[in-house]
């Protein structure tokens, strides 16, 4: 897999980019997401949920109090933010191991770097960054 590189100017055009990203994932998938606060790793979650067909891509919220939230889609999709994470204890604790294993589902890993241990080497990895107040580069890797 090649790098691929995209500049967003809006939340909405970060959106129509995880739609097309959708497309293409296969279930089983997990996608390590990385970047500071504000950009745009939430926002692509919206996106893929919408794209991997959740009928209220609306519902989708950063999980940063709770861990994990679990979307149904067609394909289901399961959003992780580590942020606020403290050990590894905490995600082997909700069975992490036994979603991103999940064959059928999609898992989505916010602030991926503090959870490097626990993933698959088979991982894609997404890097976003600010460019400016609209603007946002995002790495697929």
């Amino acid at each position: 897999m090649k790098k691929q590189t995209v500049i967003t100017t809006s939340a909405d055009e970060t959106v129509r980019f995880a739609k097309r990203f959708a497309v293409d994932l296969e279930p089983g998938r997990v996608l390590c997401l990385e970047g500071q606060l504000g950009s745009g790793k939430t926002t692509f979650i919206k996106g893929l949920a919408e794209g991997l067909g959740l009928r209220r891509p609306e519902q989708v919220k950063s999980p940063t109090f709770v861990l994990m939230h679990v979307y149904k889609a067609k394909t289901p999709l399961y959003h992780f933010d580590c942020y606020r994470l403290n050990s590894l204890e905490e995600l082997e604790n909700i069975g992490f191991q036994d979603f991103i294993s999940d064959p059928h589902a999609i898992s989505c890993v916010e602030w991926a770097e503090k959870a490097k241990e626990l993933l698959p080497e088979t991982a894609r990895h997404i890097r976003f960054e600010i460019l400016d107040a609209s603007r946002r580069r995002i790495t697929v890797f």
